[in-house]
């Protein structure tokens, strides 16, 4: 069966812009677009912060960041990783840091001056994180905070228990584990919801679950208990992060240990949604003679760390290049849900 869907994106192709890191001592790890994609988030992890870049009015971001999180106003320990979610006319910015702490911030309207305020902070013994890298809000309503551990090998969901004040619950109400998890390095979700994607960076797979249906969950949101597929292809090094596209559901998997990005489609038949095993693109980022150079030495370094899709904007991002932003074609072919 056809599974009704086209992803393409030149593998030769100059990104359409770069952000330059303001400093050596600022080591992208995450990036993240806003909702409205008018917003670039990123998480600099030696540095201590989370810059933010806007958008031009001719869709490019300008070079250099309008706003740094961190100190003096609030302490950043190692930010490894971003996400955004629409609240009301703002938007929440959810930084995951390895430090075991998650911190909420809202981003207040531009009428406000895109002001950022301290939502909440979740840490501590019972928050029960471990090496936090990892950090997604599940759609379609964002009332769920997935987080992904890479000491203990475990994702947290944490419950939204209020939208104003806007917060989360402090303890998980769910632990997903499963014996293809090894050093979850990051984590996201498709455009629905149904689908949640795990890399992991110990045993270079990606692990794909499925949102359990109510009835057999009890009534509960979970995810599994058995992984859909696991993913693992020889061309994974140290896979880092990982996207979804918003139609196809193509993943786009960054490797820490390579000079590219894998993109593997979904496969449909009347047995459910799989993942091949084989990308169907291998698409190479950064400057060859870098990677080359910081591989030489560690050999989990050197690629690309976080990854991020609004619609037709790919970003990658990686401590020696800063963000690369690309374009890709995405296509429908026809309204098969996966």
């Amino acid at each position: 069966m056809t599974s009704g869907f086209h992803f393409a994106i030149d593998e030769n192709a100059d990104p359409a812009q770069r952000l330059a890191p303001p400093s050596e001592a600022e080591r992208f790890e995450g990036v993240a677009f806003s909702s409205a994609g008018n917003l670039i988030a990123v998480a600099t992890a030696s540095g201590n912060g989370v810059l933010l870049y806007r958008q031009k009015a001719d869709g490019r971001y300008e070079d250099a960041p309008y706003s740094r999180i961190g100190e003096p106003t609030c302490q950043l320990r190692y930010p490894h990783d971003v996400a955004f979610a629409a609240c009301g006319d703002g938007e929440l910015l959810v930084v995951a840091q390895r430090g075991e702490v998650v911190t909420i911030f809202q981003i207040n309207p531009v009428n406000t001056g895109h002001r950022i305020d301290l939502v909440q902070e979740i840490s501590g013994p019972e928050a029960k994180l471990a090496s936090t890298d990892g950090v997604a809000l599940m759609p379609p309503d964002n009332r769920c905070l997935a987080v992904c551990n890479l000491a203990s090998a475990s994702i947290n969901f944490y419950q939204r228990r209020s939208r104003c004040p806007i917060g989360f619950e402090p303890i998980p109400f769910f632990e997903l584990t499963h014996p293809s998890l090894c050093n979850p390095d990051g984590l996201a979700f498709s455009r629905c919801g149904s689908w949640l994607a795990i890399t992991n960076h110990g045993n270079h797979s990606v692990s794909i679950f499925q949102r359990r249906n109510k009835a057999s969950a009890g009534g509960e949101l979970r995810y599994g208990e058995e992984p859909v597929t696991v993913i693992q292809d020889p061309r994974l090094r140290y896979p880092h992060s990982v996207a979804f596209t918003p139609w196809t559901n193509h993943l786009v998997v960054t490797n820490a240990g390579a000079s590219y990005v894998n993109v593997y489609p979904p496969e449909s038949d009347y047995s459910g949604t799989r993942w091949s095993q084989s990308p169907t693109l291998q698409k190479r980022v950064g400057r060859d003679a870098t990677f080359v150079r910081v591989n030489a030495a560690n050999k989990m370094e050197g690629g690309a760390k976080g990854v991020a899709i609004h619609k037709q904007n790919l970003a990658v991002c990686s401590p020696e290049f800063g963000v690369e932003i690309y374009r890709f074609d995405e296509t429908v072919l026809n309204h098969r849900p996966y």
